[in-house]
């Protein structure tokens, strides 16, 4: 007695879950990709000016914290006035310009070490702002 099969399978069924599974994987990935973007820096709340600058091309971004722990920060890590004086002038093509962001509760006296660090080493320096809102 020879059995015969009814219902044979069905050729697109191969394709199916192949293709689910790499849809499944693309919205996982888009989904998940998301929370890994993130702009390099620390978090600082700048002050508003009515004056701006145009964008600075390749510029050094040194950032300085409000209290109560006020800090430098210079290339993702935390530095003190001395390790950013050799850091600085370290650094090759002094045509770049250094941007400070300052957080608007930075002690002002900062502020003006680390301004007058740049500039002492023949660099031109910014002070960051947000556009005036009125």
């Amino acid at each position: 007695m020879k059995l015969v099969r009814t219902a044979g399978p069905h050729p697109a069924l191969i394709f199916v879950a192949p293709a689910l599974d790499v849809v499944l994987v693309l919205i996982f990935f888009i989904v998940l990709s998301t929370s890994f973007l993130l702009q390099p820096g620390v978090a600082v709340t700048v002050p508003d000016s009515p004056f701006l600058l145009a964008p600075q091309r390749d510029p050094q971004v040194v950032s300085v914290t409000a209290p109560p722990l006020a800090a430098v920060y210079f290339e993702n890590g935390q530095v003190s006035l001395d390790a950013l004086r050799s850091r600085l002038s370290a650094q090759q093509g002094r045509t770049r310009t250094v941007v400070i962001k300052a957080d608007r509760h930075a002690p002002f006296e900062l502020v003006a070490r680390v301004m007058t660090v740049a500039l002492e080493l023949g660099y031109p320096t910014v002070l960051a702002t947000n556009e005036d809102k009125q």
